[in-house]
């Protein structure tokens, strides 16, 4: 039993370490810069947003629904891991406002319900975003970003 447990303490060890050193580098990149200029607009956005990152996927975008401050993500053009909207302070970027997508809602599974995805506009209906992990209560992982173009 105790062999197991240190190796557990050892992975999540690593892992932290893994997603610090992640959080570290995406905070140098041109991204960031561009994050940190962008503004969020009077109103939410609404209707379906493409998305794109950095690696190939299936995730199509995002679809909102500004009236009632939710949405939910297209992946394989089905609609998968609702989320709600609102605005607030950035999770690490604490004198930017942004506009929070929280996936913490009970039809989600208990690991997505840890993101936080932040967007900000950067040009007319064109969002980047970032997305944390929340693991640890005040001090949220960042593991990447992605853009969202009506």
């Amino acid at each position: 039993m105790r062999g197991m447990l240190e190796t557990i303490f050892i992975i999540l060890t690593a892992l932290f370490i893994i997603l610090f050193i992640r959080t570290v580098q995406l905070e140098q990149t041109n991204n960031q810069q561009l994050f940190i200029k962008g503004k969020v607009p009077q109103n939410f956005p609404d209707g379906f947003y493409k998305g794109k990152i950095s690696m190939r996927t299936t995730w199509m975008g995002k679809k909102f629904d500004a009236k009632n401050s939710s949405g939910i993500n297209i992946i394989n053009q089905k609609k998968q891991y609702p989320f709600k909207l609102y605005k607030g302070r950035g999770l690490r970027d604490k004198n930017l406002e942004v506009i929070k997508l929280d996936y913490n809602l009970s039809l989600n599974p208990w690991l997505l319900r840890m993101v936080v995805d932040e967007i900000v506009e950067v040009k007319k209906d064109h969002y980047l975003g970032k997305a944390h992990l929340n693991i640890l209560p005040g001090f949220p992982f960042t593991v990447g970003f992605f853009e969202l173009e009506k």
